[in-house]
């Protein structure tokens, strides 16, 4: 379980993250600043459960 600030290889810290969507281990982030983000994870089953740590929301695929 990974609870640090920063997770590996991405930039931002939880903190500044909004909401996220995840397409087949490719992440695409709105960060509180309103500007949108693209990461590809080595390991997205763990940049997930990150995410989910701390509370960054997923939106939902299917409104």
């Amino acid at each position: 379980m990974n609870i640090a600030a920063l997770f590996p290889e991405f930039e931002y810290g939880h903190a500044q993250l909004n909401k996220f969507v995840e397409s087949s281990g490719f992440f695409t982030i709105l960060l509180k600043s309103g500007e949108i983000i693209h990461f590809s994870p080595e390991r997205p089953e763990e940049f997930r459960e990150w995410l989910h740590i701390h509370k960054v929301a997923a939106i939902s695929a299917s409104n």
